[in-house]
């Protein structure tokens, strides 16, 4: 919000929350990121901008230690949109910092791989990290960043990196981060779905949330996501036990936790 303060562009002050939350262990990212079948990690990210539609992505990360760093190189640095696993020389070359393994490998999450593995493949209840923010300018943003679920298989990419499905920022309507089973915000395209409902439909923005979760419910999945318009007043939305948020605004805010 500092950078905010200071005439920043929005995607400057998605990118600074996020990388605080991958540098902590207690989240499913970056560091204390979920660990796969195999016992490493897998990261993924994705930021977009809505003022001009751009968005990079990234998936299968295994070094970088601030993945949204990535998503960001991948917009602004190249022609393309997605990148799976790119290699160590080429996000050197992008400028990213890079991390061995063990940097990433928290006891909590062996300990959640060896439940999962013991006990049944239950769906795990810790989850993807994002933030979305609009600048002095208006213009709106929106990354996301996560470590996928404990015991993926090997290769397995959720919603997060997939613009349109967990990410997504149009400045005409919303921009939105999702957390949650990837698997179904990925069969409703999620995160373009709110847009859409807003766009063409003339919903409010806490409907087109809540409608587009009773989809990924109808999916069998569940989670939330973060939302905010270019104009107007933002909207945390939920169908999950309950989700981690906070807010800040020129008139406050509020963290959940």
């Amino acid at each position: 919000y500092a950078l905010l303060e200071q005439g920043a562009p929005a995607e400057d002050a998605v990118c600074a929350a996020i990388r605080v939350m991958e540098d902590a262990p207690e989240f499913n990212a970056g560091r204390g990121a979920a660990l796969t079948s195999e016992g490493i990690v897998s990261m993924d990210s994705c930021l977009m901008t809505g003022v001009d539609g751009e968005v990079g992505s990234a998936c299968g990360l295994t070094t970088s230690k601030n993945p949204i760093n990535v998503a960001r190189a991948i917009k602004e640095k190249t022609k393309h949109v997605m990148f799976a696993k790119p290699g160590d020389n080429l996000l050197k070359e992008w400028g990213i910092k890079l991390c061995d393994s063990e940097y990433f490998i928290t006891p909590a999450r062996q300990e959640s791989l060896r439940e999962a593995q013991s006990n049944g493949d239950e769906w795990e209840k810790h989850g993807t990290i994002g933030a979305v923010a609009r600048d002095a300018s208006g213009n709106i943003a929106a990354g996301t960043s996560t470590g996928g679920i404990t015991n993926q298989m090997h290769g397995r990419v959720g919603d997060s990196p997939l613009p349109g499905c967990g990410t997504f920022a149009n400045q005409s309507t919303v921009a939105v981060s999702c957390t949650g089973i990837g698997e179904a915000f990925i069969k409703v395209v999620a995160a373009h779905q709110v847009s859409d409902r807003v766009r063409f439909s003339g919903e409010n923005v806490e409907d087109a949330a809540t409608a587009t979760l009773d989809e990924v419910a109808a999916h069998h999945g569940d989670g939330g996501m973060i939302v905010l318009p270019a104009v107007g007043r933002g909207v945390v939305a939920y169908n999950s036990e309950m989700m981690n948020f906070g807010y800040r605004s020129a008139q406050g805010g509020k963290v959940q936790g």
